[in-house]
């Protein structure tokens, strides 16, 4: 499409960039829906494909000088998002598998990290408890995200995993939307 019409490539790509922006995962709902629309589910697996798409949508980076806390935390939640999006590429390997694993738990912690940190920063109450339910729900989906990779090394259900990375990958994306209501 960018061969042929350049100009309408570029605000196509601007518009979900802004979209993305306000509404992080938008652009991987989109896509899935509209694969999900012309029912190639049958042909394309869209557990897999909605993982592989988490690696490639935009961390939307604010540059605030009000809220600097933002781009940091949307940088980590871009590191951990990217790391689950490679999981369909590593889980056939074990032992890369295994360093992949170990790099999502450092990218979990460095956002629960960052996460506290606003936290700490917030003054107005009913920001802290919103954020602080979203940090709670965040953390429900970590646990169960590693019960399902323990799971996995008995059973090798990748499926399981794509759907539970997917749901951590959904988490990512409603905490950075939380934030950016603060702002």
């Amino acid at each position: 499409m960018e061969e042929i019409d350049y100009a309408s490539t570029k605000r196509l790509k601007e518009a979900f960039s802004k979209v993305e922006k306000r509404c992080p995962g938008f652009s991987q709902e989109f896509i899935i829906g509209l694969l999900q629309r012309l029912g190639v589910e049958k042909e394309v697996d869209l557990s897999e494909l909605s993982l592989r798409l988490a690696g490639f949508q935009e961390g939307g980076v604010h540059r605030s000088s009000r809220r600097p806390y933002l781009s940091e935390i949307e940088a980590k939640a871009q590191v951990l998002k990217a790391s689950l999006s490679s999981i369909p590429d590593k889980i056939s390997d074990r032992r890369s598998f295994i360093e992949l694993i170990k790099v999502i738990a450092n990218a979990i912690k460095q956002v629960l990290d960052a996460v506290t940190q606003v936290l700490d920063a917030l003054q107005h109450s009913t920001q802290r408890q919103a954020l602080d339910e979203q940090k709670r729900s965040f953390l429900h989906y970590c646990r169960q995200f590693s019960a399902t990779l323990k799971a996995y090394f008995k059973d090798n259900n990748q499926q399981a995993v794509y759907n539970s990375a997917n749901r951590l990958v959904n988490q990512a994306n409603l905490t950075l939307l939380i934030i950016r209501q603060f702002d």
